[in-house]
């Protein structure tokens, strides 16, 4: 991962940009078990309104940032933002996040259990993959906790677990 997007997201928190954010995705992945292959980054975005979230986009945009898609191009690293506004689970996800280095740069990651969280939203078969081993690292009453909070008929969590429980 490049020590300068994390520098960049930083320096928007600093400024107030962004309330706070915390990675996830494959790179969170990487950060529990082996480096898997990605094409960007997912940072999980701390907005408690859409408002919050259309400040961040507009300082992006005026800030002369590339956009590809949903990606934003940050030192040539497309980079996909969560927004906290679209889902309760990440603005929770970012707050319970772990303090990490990266370099000896301060940063968040989602904590194992919300990764395997955000991967059952997901649900596809890369997330499927990397779930049991994740399993392995979580506090299984904790994720459960979550997962009761957060499933619903849309997205039955607890049902998907069960899914992969069963095939491991």
């Amino acid at each position: 991962m490049e020590e300068k997007v994390i520098k960049r997201l930083n320096r928007l928190k600093k400024t107030g940009v962004m309330k706070d954010y915390a990675i996830g995705g494959a790179h969170a992945v990487a950060y529990y078990l082996e480096p898997v292959k990605t094409l960007d980054l997912d940072i999980f975005v701390f907005a408690e309104s859409d408002q919050d979230f259309y400040i961040f986009r507009t300082y992006i945009k005026k800030a002369g940032f590339r956009m590809r898609g949903t990606h934003v191009i940050i030192d040539d690293m497309p980079v996909h933002f969560l927004r906290g506004s679209l889902h309760p689970f990440i603005n929770e996800a970012v707050r319970k996040a772990k303090r990490i280095r990266v370099k000896s740069i301060p940063t968040k990651v989602l904590t194992a259990e919300y990764l395997v969280v955000s991967l059952l939203m997901a649900f596809r078969l890369k997330d499927k993959m990397v779930i049991p081993d994740l399993l392995e690292l979580v506090d299984m009453e904790r994720l459960r906790t979550i997962i009761e909070r957060f499933s619903d008929e849309e997205t039955p969590l607890d049902q998907r677990l069960q899914r992969i429980l069963e095939s491991i």
